[in-house]
């Protein structure tokens, strides 16, 4: 069974909108904050990017070369076009700013007029791949962030033992008034290092906080550890209490096999898996970190399924369904558990195998629930170096055999005088089941007669009551929620 707190795993949200692109929540649970704060504040702000999310001015130390270009941290997310979506194993390095990317330090709803927007130039390294991190180069200098009032945090890696008091400096702007839209301060504990996915990426340095007023924009902003300049991660992603179970919008933690959706957790990505690039002067050298070379997967089956599918004879465990996807010709592979595999541990993986005989493609799985995972290494050809153990490309297959527990809903969202139009809610993604018929003849319970919709709004003839309306949710692999049901009486004659 895959365990949950108040979580089942979830069909696909009907849009994305990951922290960056748009969780709703209250952001009056973070103090906005003023323009005479502590000056470590100064150093976060707005940041306009692929979406709108915070971004910090940090350095490896506390004084740069005042000549260097400034860097930024944010996440990954917020300057990868559609990584979000597919990036389980996205790496960029070294790749141009979008038109118009800039980033507004000091982003104080009490000094508006003072604001100046610094010009983004490159991303200097971008990882969906273990973190969602990124370090972005303003077209500016330290000195020039100093001249306007601004000095670096600096990037830490503090060993976190039960709960570390962090402050979140950030700039939520989904379900907030426009004239709110500014920095705001969120005083909280971020807890010690876990496995974490949503969706297709999987991230192995995560840290769970109960930070208030995350929402859409908080991506990206720097968690310090409180009463210092010290970054010791950067927000991420949160778990939204308007969807179900594990995919977007619901990270799941990989503490044992079962995964685990905790209401109301927010996520950051640690930052020790840079700290090797960042330079006391400021400078960056990403060299030892993962060069995002590495083999390309692709999937033929989704992430979800049931531990047995149908067969030709019957019932059989299902298959990986993974595939090399680019012009690796060797490969090198193991799996297991994904809550506690360790890809950069060179021990286990498998004598090379030719990437063309597609080794995984319908390879078995084993039948119990829960999250796995394939590390693969690759290599190109004979005179190409073999894939790093410790940048190994991963993917993640979860099995679910449980059924959802909670039926969907039937609410009216409109009424004329002829039709009803209906919402079915549900916190899964179409398809829904959908049955509809005479009332007194109508059993929600016989699966016979039910249909498939791929919309959750249905408008329905006032002259055909009396009727019920049943509706069944399916999550990610496929399994079947109960019924849920409203039936509508016919109109009284005025």
């Amino acid at each position: 069974m895959i365990r949950r707190v108040d979580a089942r795993l979830s069909r696909w949200s009907f849009a994305l909108v990951s922290l960056g692109y748009g969780l709703a929540a209250v952001a009056g649970e973070a103090s906005l904050l003023p323009s005479s704060a502590d000056a470590r504040y100064h150093a976060a702000g707005q940041l306009v990017a692929s979406s709108h999310c915070t971004a910090s001015l940090v350095a490896g130390s506390a004084t740069p070369d005042p000549d260097r270009s400034a860097l930024l941290l944010t996440s990954a997310h917020c300057v990868l076009d559609d990584a979000f979506v597919d990036g389980a194993n996205e790496v960029q390095v070294d790749t141009p700013a979008g038109e118009g990317w800039r980033f507004t330090p000091g982003y104080f709803q009490d000094n508006q007029a003072n604001h100046r927007a610094f010009d983004v130039r490159r991303v200097r390294y971008a990882k969906m791949k273990g973190v969602d991190m990124a370090v972005v180069e303003l077209d500016a200098t330290y000195g020039d962030l100093a001249a306007a009032g601004v000095q670096p945090l600096v990037a830490a890696s503090p060993h976190i033992v039960g709960d570390l008091p962090i402050e979140l400096v950030h700039v939520p702007v989904d379900g907030v008034a426009e004239d709110d839209q500014f920095l705001r301060l969120s005083t909280c504990e971020a807890g010690e290092p876990l496995r974490l996915f949503e969706g297709p990426r999987f991230w192995t340095q995560a840290s769970r906080t109960d930070c208030a007023g995350v929402a859409g924009g908080s991506s990206g902003s720097a968690a310090l550890r409180a009463g210092t300049s010290e970054v010791v991660g950067v927000m991420g992603t949160k778990v939204d209490a308007r969807f179900a179970g594990c995919g977007v919008h619901r990270p799941c933690e990989l503490t044992e096999r079962a995964p685990v959706s905790r209401e109301g957790a927010s996520y950051l990505s640690l930052v020790a898996p840079f700290m090797a690039a960042f330079r006391a002067d400021g400078s960056w050298d990403g060299t030892a970190l993962d060069p995002g070379d590495g083999v390309k997967l692709g999937r033929v089956v989704p992430q979800f399924t049931r531990g047995d599918i149908p067969g030709e004879d019957g019932a059989m465990p299902a298959p990986w369904g993974v595939i090399v996807d680019d012009y690796t010709r060797w490969v090198r592979y193991k799996q297991g558990d994904a809550a506690s595999i360790d890809c950069a541990d060179p021990q286990g993986y498998s004598v090379p195998v030719y990437a063309a005989d597609r080794p995984w493609e319908a390879q078995p799985l084993e039948r119990a629930e829960g999250a796995y995972a394939l590390c693969v290494l690759g290599q190109k050809g004979i005179d190409n170096d073999w894939q790093a153990p410790e940048h190994a490309s991963v993917l993640l297959r979860v099995i679910d055999d449980t059924p959802p527990s909670v039926a969907p809903e039937v609410d009216i969202r409109e009424e004329s005088a002829d039709t009803w139009t209906v919402q079915l809610v549900a916190g899964y993604q179409p398809p829904y089941l959908l049955k509809v018929g005479r009332l007194g003849a109508t059993d929600c319970g016989d699966d016979q007669k039910y249909r498939s919709v791929a919309s959750p709004f249905i408008v329905l003839p006032k002259a055909k009551a009396p009727f019920r309306v049943c509706v069944k949710a399916m999550d990610q692999a496929g399994n079947v929620s109960p019924a849920g049901s409203r039936d509508f009486e016919a109109p009284v004659a005025e």
